[in-house]
């Protein structure tokens, strides 16, 4: 399977080639990788939150589906009077998991639920 790395998602931030706004500071890469390969299967997500070209709930879903070439849909959603926005190049990738191993099971239950899949295909993720 497909594997995404830090340089990966680096040389994409910096490659000036994003068309949606940032407006968080970082991503998680163990995040990111993990989407990654749920797209590559085939998973389908919830659309990204968009407003005026800048993402309010997306980035990591956003990011993957330009790197898996995978097509994710866009809701206009309301965004925080205190957002500020991020140039790609400038955002960090954190390579120490957000997410406990309770939260990662949440979202492979709910994934597979969503896409009609068993459960088992998220082992090895």
């Amino acid at each position: 399977m497909d594997e995404i790395n830090l340089k990966v998602v680096e040389d994409l931030l910096k490659s000036g080639s994003l068309e949606l706004g940032a407006i968080q500071n970082e991503i998680c890469l163990p995040i990111l990788q993990r989407i990654y390969k749920k797209m590559k299967l085939g998973i389908e997500f919830d659309n990204i939150r968009v407003r005026d070209s800048r993402i309010v709930n997306g980035h990591h879903r956003y990011i993957c589906s330009i790197l898996s070439e995978t097509v994710i849909g866009i809701d206009e959603w309301a965004i925080p009077s205190t957002a500020i926005d991020y140039d790609w190049s400038t955002i960090t990738v954190v390579e120490i998991d957000y997410e406990t191993e309770e939260q990662i099971r949440e979202h492979n239950e709910r994934d597979a639920e969503i896409n009609d899949v068993d459960l088992s295909i998220f082992n090895d993720l």
